[in-house]
């Protein structure tokens, strides 16, 4: 009796469950739609070159996101406008990146959505802003562009996300803060979390600045030793009796390399081939206005058997061991967490370029110990 008891109610339970009155649900679940944001994934320049605007621009590698795996990408329009001192233009088109550009990531990244990686030159920002020649509101405020590029000046970029759909998202445009009339606000959908947050890594806005760069400086033979290595999440007095011995090893040993520019690079960007953990492999510069920066990118080194030890940027400061006094290989004073040289050197035997890169992130430069320890290496690079 039970059994059948049990039988009718579990036909009762699923007649009502396939009769179901989906018009009394409060949100229409099965047309629901979903939003989207577009991820800098890896940041190449944040510089024109002023001795080099041929081979200058801003690059960045960008992930498209979205519940369908990015493809509910259309386009991405750019913006640029140019800013000097409290000075600032208006807008124009630059350029647009169609989603043909965005291709499936294959492995070993974790990725499921598709990147582009795009390149405007600073010969398009020159002809998109030579444009606008006057000043487009006819009174205080926006100005027209003064025709050239000068050492500190401003070049803001700002990108609209366009779905197969027609939605589009971004954030407002800078000019609303100077002139309201061209506020384009009707663009501005993002919300703190996606641009400000480190998981989306999705601004929408982002700006360069021009600098100069001693020609071919920085390139040539020179001498590499590790100084200092720790982990970013630890401090000394965390391990004030004993780090462990797997924070302190020597993934670079003493040696000679070589930096050379990029084949096809921005001229910023330089490489060299290292021995490091027992592999012979390239690793990626920009010079930045006196701060070596690191973008992320894959060492190629195997850490399993489906993981590769990624690099990234250390974030900004410094490790300091205060009074412990650390096993040989750690920093025993302050150390700033970031690489640095001169602007004004790098082509006589002697000069000094110092590399910071946390060791073991993931592949989106999260330093969470992608596959044991996030290490924070600090590299010296003497010319010859």
């Amino acid at each position: 009796m039970k059994k059948i008891l049990y039988s009718t109610l579990l036909v009762m339970v699923l007649v009502v469950m396939s009769c179901r009155d989906e018009s009394l649900y409060p949100l229409p679940y099965d047309d629901r739609t979903s939003g989207a944001y577009l991820r800098m994934y890896s940041i190449v320049s944040n510089v024109f070159d002023l001795n080099d605007l041929n081979n200058s621009g801003f690059e960045v590698t960008w992930e498209s996101v979205d519940a369908n795996g990015g493809r509910d990408l259309a386009e991405v329009i750019f913006y640029v406008s140019h800013r000097r001192g409290i000075s600032l233009t208006d807008e124009v088109e630059v350029a647009r990146v169609p989603a043909s550009a965005f291709q499936p990531v294959p492995e070993p990244t974790g990725s499921v959505y598709t990147r582009a990686t795009a390149r405007i030159t600073a010969n398009q920002v020159l002809a998109a802003l030579n444009t606008i020649t006057a000043d487009p509101d006819g009174a205080d405020g926006l100005v027209g562009f003064p025709g050239d590029l000068l050492a500190a000046d401003q070049i803001v970029f700002r990108w609209v996300q366009v779905l197969n759909d027609g939605r589009t998202f971004s954030v407002l445009n800078p000019q609303a803060s100077v002139n309201s009339a061209f506020a384009k606000t009707s663009e501005a959908n993002m919300t703190p979390n996606i641009t400000g947050g480190q998981f989306y890594s999705a601004p929408y806005i982002y700006t360069v600045v021009v600098r100069s760069l001693v020609a071919d400086s920085w390139t040539g033979d020179f001498s590499l030793t590790q100084n200092a290595i720790w982990s970013p999440s630890h401090s000394a007095e965390l391990h004030s009796l004993a780090f462990p011995a797997e924070l302190n090893q020597v993934l670079f040993p003493d040696q000679s390399v070589t930096l050379s520019k990029v084949p096809g690079g921005l001229s910023t960007e330089r490489q060299f081939n290292v021995n490091y953990r027992g592999e012979n492999v390239t690793m990626r510069i920009n010079l930045e206005n006196g701060t070596v920066w690191i973008p992320v990118q894959n060492s190629t080194v195997d850490c399993t058997a489906e993981r590769e030890l990624y690099w990234t940027m250390p974030t900004t400061g410094s490790f300091s061991p205060g009074s412990f006094v650390l096993p040989p290989g750690l920093p025993q004073a302050t150390t700033p967490n970031r690489g640095s040289y001169s602007t004004t050197a790098g082509l006589t035997a002697g000069d000094v370029l110092t590399i910071g890169v946390d060791d073991d992130a993931d592949e989106y430069g999260r330093r969470n110990g992608y596959c044991s320890w996030t290490l924070r290496v600090r590299l010296t690079l003497t010319k010859l």
